[in-house]
């Protein structure tokens, strides 16, 4: 534990204070016993610690206490503040503050935190919904209204309902929210409730994908698809037929959209394990798409909007609990796409052009440095994977080829 005279040159001072890329560090004040600096990567607080005795069970236990942020408070201010906290932390008084509730740090958390547009999409989408009536709790409550029991119950309810994934990125999300709460108040919370699924070994491990369509599914597939809203249908439909990731498919925006090329363009943000990647149109996927051009509002920049008052994006979302209700099929969103890849694997079709299609990168010294297919070179090749998945969802297994009047220009 560092000692530092806490003024503003030493504070300022990379030689005194050098810059923390992980975690936090405490400078105790070398002229005020407990008085405390804590620097983060981002941030500088000012703290109040100290050890007092537990008049219950006789033994110290230390107690840590807020002051201000570097900045809100000068290293003087924090020095007058501090012998009044310690003085009515001794005597076992409490805090004035009203501790924040888990609603409120949710909210300093996408502000404070530069989270990707993706990542804050997963917040904005588990938050809000699975956790609705944990986010009204103050923080000096929460370690006690979420005992390990209620913590477990309501993992595994996520987990039978919403599938393996939602449950672990769910409660990973809160756990972030609550560990940054512990760094901003440690007065109202010392211990992360949600750490009790690591010590009972409760992360679901997840196992690659295995979910697929099944040839005599796509049409109970199809038919589930009646039930839900023309954007729902056409979204899900949409993805489908293109093989491609949920997101790809819900957050396509019109300016990603060429109806003159038939050309459909799907974005991500950063390059790393995705790549962005132009494919052609089916003449399905065309329909659909001038379909929603027709009904589109002005200024809409969404293909598929969203749809009913509780959406907080201003695109519609696909769910996996959803999708198995509505089609009483075992599956995910994402089993679309392996159920489009799969479909194409049974016709003999290429895998280069499959993955290409599919946003797979050619990893070969062939395909990274020689092969320069267009979209149009793999339009006939789309054309044909869609034609089988549109046979299978109106025919079922056995029907004919067929065309249908919306599938033609």
């Amino acid at each position: 534990m560092p000692k530092l005279l806490l003024t503003k040159r030493n504070i300022d001072s990379k030689k005194h204070i050098p810059p923390v890329d992980k975690g936090q560090v405490d400078y105790f004040d070398e002229e005020l016993k407990g008085l405390v600096l804590r620097v983060g990567k981002t941030s500088k607080v000012f703290y109040v610690q100290i050890d007092v005795k537990d008049p219950v069970t006789g033994k110290f236990k230390t107690v840590k206490e807020k002051i201000g942020a570097y900045g809100e408070y000068t290293p003087e201010q924090a020095r007058a503040a501090a012998p009044d906290i310690i003085r009515r932390i001794r005597e076992g008084r409490p805090a004035d503050e009203k501790p924040p509730t888990l609603q409120m740090m949710y909210d300093r958390y996408l502000t404070d935190k530069k989270l990707t547009a993706g990542t804050l999409l997963i917040y904005k989408g588990y938050i809000p919904r699975l956790f609705e009536s944990w986010l009204s709790l103050p923080l000096n409550l929460v370690e006690k209204a979420l005992a390990p029991e209620i913590v477990i119950d309501k993992y595994q309810h996520i987990h039978g309902n919403n599938g393996p994934s939602a449950a672990n990125n769910s409660f990973k999300c809160l756990q972030a929210i609550i560990n940054y709460a512990e760094i901003l108040y440690p007065q109202f919370i010392v211990k992360n409730p949600i750490r009790v699924l690591s010590r009972a070994e409760m992360w679901a491990k997840i196992e690659p994908r295995e979910e697929c369509l099944e040839p005599n599914q796509f049409k109970i597939f199809a038919d589930a698809l009646l039930t839900c809203t023309p954007a729902h249908r056409d979204c899900y439909t949409f993805a489908l037929y293109h093989g491609i990731r949920p997101k790809e498919a819900y957050s396509l925006k019109w300016e990603n959209v060429d109806l003159d090329r038939e050309r459909v363009t799907l974005v991500h943000e950063t390059q790393t394990s995705k790549r962005t990647y132009t494919v052609p149109m089916s003449r399905q996927s065309q329909n659909i798409l001038v379909k929603r051009k027709e009904m589109a509002s002005e200024g809409q920049c969404y293909v598929f909007p969203k749809q009913g008052p509780r959406n907080t994006h201003d695109h519609l979302i696909l769910r996996a609990d959803d999708l198995k209700r509505r089609t009483g099929l075992d599956i995910t969103v994402h089993a679309l796409r392996s159920s489009f890849i799969t479909t194409a694997e049974r016709l003999r079709l290429r895998r280069q052009d499959i993955d290409l299609l599919t946003g797979h990168a050619d990893q070969t010294v062939t395909g990274r440095h020689y092969v320069r297919l267009t979209p149009d070179d793999l339009k006939p090749v789309l054309q044909a994977i869609v034609n089988e998945i549109e046979r299978l969802m109106v025919r079922g297994v056995g029907g004919n080829v067929i065309q249908l009047a919306t599938a033609q220009k």
